[in-house]
């Protein structure tokens, strides 16, 4: 291929990515799709992006801005055109019908019933190319860990100082990160399926966990907030509890702490609507516990419960113990990580995670850096874990 040919295709599908993201928080459980329609001359003359569940997809809504402009245009989309009737009509046969010459798309569909675009499109006459891309591999990888491991992609959060503390040695946290910081947490709560902390947290901090409104008024979704809490120690008058109302509320703790609940916090739960899930418990009994008596495994196997149940996206927003435990078990796929301009030099403060750790650098987990950016005052790095 023609050094300025591969060039445009890599810049359309640059674009492709970035239309993808947009789709954050509306699209999910559906993958994050992007597409550009670029004519002859090299103009664009169609985009789109999967801005919905059950909506149409990207290469509807970049066929429908292009209208006859699409006839014998180039395609360039994130994540291969799907093959089946589902909630809407196949990416592939749409791109037929509307005279697509040649499709350029970074990742293959692993969805069991999407996949085959590409086969369909080159029985129909169309030219195929797969590129990769690292910008459109990315916007991908959610649903693709999806797909392939059968649970949900998980992202931490955590606020810290200079020196790496996430409280001070008597527990105070708030607030080490600045308003813009806590305003951009906010906007993604209001995009994910699950806010996951633990019981820690909760008892530190005792926050609602709900997403702000936004200027008009609504949030983009409403999570299910989760909270890990082995022994089942959360009040009954937490604020999560009380505000059971507006958003549902999952309690994971171990079966025997549920068994021995008592009768009167176990009515106040079943009347908050509140859902007790136990934790399972594939360790041996004398293997590794961590986190007030977490067994190793547990939360890999909670994660798979919660893909089950529909949730495509969680994020964890601490503390020490849970993040130790997500670590330990390799759960955690995007770390994002806000430091603040402030230094507590305590080596007792609160670390960002605690646990059973690594005994040697070269087994430490390898993250990649996405992206690093400032917040107000404070700064914000990006991190994907490297599989």
């Amino acid at each position: 291929m023609p050094a300025a040919q591969a060039a445009q295709d890599r810049r359309w599908l640059d674009l492709a990515a970035r239309l993808a993201l947009r789709g954050h928080g509306g699209a999910e459980p559906n993958p994050l799709v992007g597409c550009a329609l670029v004519d002859g001359a090299g103009v664009l003359v169609g985009w789109g992006f999967h801005h919905r569940c059950g909506g149409p997809h990207a290469e509807a809504a970049a066929l429908a801005r292009a209208g006859s402009r699409a006839n014998g245009a180039t395609a360039y989309v994130s994540l291969e055109p799907c093959a089946h009737h589902g909630r809407t009509h196949p990416c592939a046969q749409a791109l037929v019908n509307a005279g697509i010459s040649r499709v350029v798309y970074a990742v293959s569909d692993g969805h069991r019933l999407a996949a085959g675009g590409a086969a369909v499109l080159r029985a129909a006459g169309v030219s195929v190319q797969r590129i990769d891309h690292k910008g459109c591999v990315r916007v991908s990888d959610p649903f693709v860990t999806r797909m392939t491991a059968q649970r949900p992609w998980i992202v931490a959060k955590w606020a810290q100082t200079i020196d790496g503390r996430t409280a001070t040695r008597a527990g105070d946290s708030r607030w080490i990160s600045g308003e813009v910081s806590r305003a951009m947490v906010h906007r993604e709560r209001a995009r994910v399926d699950a806010v996951m902390v633990g019981i820690g947290t909760l008892l530190a901090d005792d926050a609602h966990l709900l997403p702000r409104a936004n200027h008009a008024g609504v949030a983009r979704r409403i999570p299910l907030r989760v909270i890990v809490d082995p022994r089942l120690a959360t009040p009954t008058d937490a604020r999560v509890i009380q505000t059971s109302g507006e958003g549902a509320v999952m309690i994971l703790a171990l079966p025997t702490a549920i068994e021995r609940l008592h009768t009167d916090r176990r009515k106040a739960f079943t009347a908050a609507g509140i859902t007790l899930e136990p934790l399972h418990d594939p360790a041996a009994s004398d293997a590794h516990r961590s986190f007030r008596g977490l067994p190793t495994g547990a939360l890999r196997a909670a994660m798979g419960m919660l893909f089950a149940r529909g949730v495509s996206t969680v994020l964890v927003e601490g503390g020490a113990g849970l993040l130790g435990a997500l670590f330990h078990e390799d759960l955690i796929d995007d770390a994002w990580c806000f430091t603040a301009p402030l230094v507590i030099a305590d080596g007792s403060g609160s670390p960002v995670a605690t646990g059973p750790g690594c005994g040697l650098m070269i087994d430490a987990h390898k993250f990649e850096l996405l992206d690093s950016r400032r917040r107000g005052q404070d700064s914000m790095t990006l991190w994907r874990r490297i599989r």
